[in-house]
């Protein structure tokens, strides 16, 4: 599923306050007030997502979820999947993939949590990621057939094996040359 104009709007608007240069703190402050609370509890960060709020009320908590953790890492890199970031921390720390795990595995009740430590690795090693997917992700995180879930293991480990491959293609073609 993809987002619609006004799901695209919510993002660009909270991309807004981290343009580069004209940052505002003060926003960014206010979302990162909110991490890790009810939406109810979130009084400073009601007035950026509740004119974006649809009219059912069956998704609120992802648009608090989602602008709250932009508050904490307003970096935006378009295309680029929380997996593909995620992944690129693997040679970090052999807990990477045990967490990446954890992630894949969360239930939608703790997938907030697991999101929020998520994205604290990811701006503590400089990572950025595309907004407008991970809102995407999680409004269909409960997704049947694990979409999200399958998409995010391949974007993980596809570097692996493109990396083991050309490690395995340049030892077979020094064992020839020899």
């Amino acid at each position: 599923m993809s987002l619609d104009d006004r799901q695209k709007s919510f993002i660009g608007y909270l991309l807004s306050f981290a343009n580069e240069g004209q940052e505002d703190r003060g926003a960014l402050a206010d979302l990162r007030s909110g991490l890790g609370k009810e939406p109810g509890k979130m009084a400073r960060v009601h007035k950026y997502v509740v004119p974006y709020l649809p009219e059912k009320r069956y998704n609120d908590l992802w648009y608090y979820v989602v602008a709250t953790l932009f508050g904490l890492n307003p970096k935006h890199r378009k295309g680029r999947s929380l997996a593909v970031a995620f992944g690129a921390l693997r040679s970090k720390s052999d807990s990477i993939e045990a967490r990446f795990v954890a992630l894949l595995n969360s239930h939608p009740d703790d997938l907030d949590g697991h999101l929020r430590h998520a994205i604290s690795l990811l701006k503590s090693h400089e990572q950025s990621l595309d907004w407008f997917r991970l809102f995407a992700d999680v409004l269909n995180w409960d997704d049947p057939e694990g979409s999200v879930q399958l998409r995010w293991a391949r974007d993980f480990y596809r570097n692996s094996v493109d990396n083991s491959i050309s490690i395995t293609d340049s030892k077979t073609t020094m064992k020839e040359e020899v």
